[in-house]
């Protein structure tokens, strides 16, 4: 998506290694107008796919998915990362692994709001090692229901987490990719 791509090349700050901050934009200090597009976007992608839910973890991937959903005329469910009594007691669980936070954590997702009759399409902010989005088709496959796909605004192909799902067979979605990042500058696709 030329848009994002812009942004992404104008805005955003390469970090340490691969490290790549959005959060100007996309996930912290979010553009509204920039997030129903990339919304619609990835909705368009999978027109015609009979989704029911849209699935994503909290916090950074909400926005998107939310967008993504009202294109798609679906709920959105996200699977939270702390307890709180404001949850179900009945909960599909799954552990996943932050490696830009350094830490684990428990996604939850109240039973009722997840069934073998959805179908369902997991959506993210940014694609890297693929842990949260093994998490969230964890918490699908718990569920009995069918997963549509995945999409993201934004992947890093260096990293192995597309691949990994395209090995299972997950149709993977990318609004921009970021083949590589050398010396500061990242190559985009």
């Amino acid at each position: 998506m030329d848009e994002l791509k812009q942004r992404m090349l104008s805005q955003a700050i390469v970090g340490e290694g691969d490290m790549i901050r959005v959060d100007m934009f996309l996930n912290h200090c979010m553009d509204m107008d920039l997030m129903e597009r990339l919304g619609s976007a990835l909705a368009k992608r999978f027109k015609g796919e009979k989704i029911t839910k849209v699935l994503t973890a909290e916090s950074s991937g909400i926005a998107l998915a939310c967008f993504t959903a009202r294109a798609l005329g679906v709920p959105v469910v996200y699977a939270k990362k702390f307890q709180t009594g404001y949850i179900d007691p009945e909960v599909y669980t799954a552990e996943i692994h932050s490696f830009s936070q350094e830490k684990s954590f428990t996604l939850r997702v109240s039973k009722p709001y997840l069934s073998r009759e959805d179908v369902i399409l997991l959506v993210d902010d940014i694609l890297s090692n693929g842990q949260t989005i093994l998490g969230l088709l964890e918490l699908a496959a718990k569920s009995g229901g069918e997963v549509a796909g995945v999409g993201v605004a934004i992947e890093k192909a260096m990293r192995d987490g597309g691949q990994v799902l395209r090995r299972m067979d997950l149709r993977v979605e990318a609004l921009v990719t970021v083949e590589q990042v050398t010396d500061g500058q990242m190559v985009l696709s």
